[in-house]
């Protein structure tokens, strides 16, 4: 009887060791991460640097959105002491931590104090170095906004338009993520033009099939007379005679950009509405490729008259990013 009550207890212990170790052994699930898109928490110390170098630094952070009818900046910018960086503040999807060190680092770490996070730490030794690192700096900026788009894309994929995104399935042969607010406002067989509209923006998004593909030779300006006469004959405006057509004198900014594995044009600028004052930012993709059947072009628009332009703007990026050529 004894060593049947001498089993037991060594049962019983061995069965509490087991499930202490197993405890232990459970990592803490990280809480998901917060804030806006395109929000950075900026974590520093008054006493690692003068007010001159965060004054620079800060201006290196402000990078333009680029053409647009007001000057915006990409990244709102949240300034906070590392002794206040604790509780909430940690909880934030893009933060950067600078300090001071004898050798300039940039590290990135991603979900380290939650879920879906990006953290920047900078190490830097004074204002001349960080000077010098301008184009790293700038990079940093670029970078977030890369990772914003992925965010949304994936953000995009549970609540899409299923029904429009198999019409552009089935007239381009591509794949491409449209969020249900989106709807048709016009198609043919050459054209699908999906719009959303809300009390202070409007968005759109204007795909194209070309017959032959556009020459090298000024083939950006080509791409831009083509886009600029097919909206004019489709994307009329609430006047009469008034139709949309691009911005002649407005700067143009062009990219070299790589979606699903196509290396694509990429130009940003300005539209106007003719006979009208309406006007916005615009972006002509040209996609061409031996995958697809005819080379495209996907223009998509923005209107949001006193309203921030950047955030609308990222979420036609992402849209865009979530192009794939059906696989056969």
């Amino acid at each position: 009887m004894r060593k049947i009550q001498r089993y037991i207890i060594i049962i019983i212990c061995g069965l509490s060791i087991t499930l202490f170790l197993n405890k232990s052994n459970i990592k803490k699930e990280l809480p998901g991460s917060i804030g806006d898109p395109l929000e950075l928490v900026l974590v520093k110390s008054q006493e690692d640097f003068s007010s001159d170098f965060f004054t620079t630094f800060k201006e290196l952070l402000t990078v333009s959105i680029g053409p647009a009818p007001q000057t915006e900046s990409m990244l709102n910018v949240i300034e906070i002491e590392k002794n206040a960086f604790k509780g909430i503040f940690q909880r934030h999807q893009n933060i950067l931590i600078i300090s001071k060190a004898d050798k300039f680092t940039i590290k990135i770490k991603y979900n380290l104090f939650a879920n879906n996070q990006l953290i920047v730490f900078i190490e830097c030794p004074s204002l001349t170095i960080l000077k010098e690192k301008k184009e790293e700096i700038i990079n940093i900026v670029y970078k977030i906004k890369t990772v914003e788009i992925k965010r949304l894309s994936e953000k995009f994929q549970n609540y899409s338009n299923i029904d429009l995104q198999k019409k552009i399935e089935k007239q381009y042969g591509v794949l491409l993520t449209v969020p249900k607010e989106f709807f048709l406002a016009h198609n043919d067989s050459n054209i699908v033009w999906a719009r959303r509209e809300t009390q202070k923006i409007s968005q759109g998004i204007f795909m194209s099939i070309l017959s032959n593909p556009v020459q090298e030779a000024n083939q950006n300006e080509k791409i831009l007379e083509i886009m600029d006469s097919t909206i004019q004959l489709h994307i009329l405006g609430p006047k009469d005679h008034s139709h949309m057509m691009l911005e002649k004198n407005a700067p143009i900014k062009i990219d070299s950009i790589i979606i699903d594995d196509i290396v694509c044009v990429k130009i940003q600028s300005l539209w106007r509405m003719k006979n009208d004052f309406m006007g916005g930012i615009c972006n002509v993709y040209y996609f061409n490729s031996k995958k697809l059947t005819s080379p495209l072009l996907i223009y998509t628009y923005l209107y949001g008259p006193g309203e921030e332009k950047k955030i609308p703007l990222l979420q036609l990026e992402a849209i865009i990013n979530t192009f794939k050529i059906k696989k056969v």
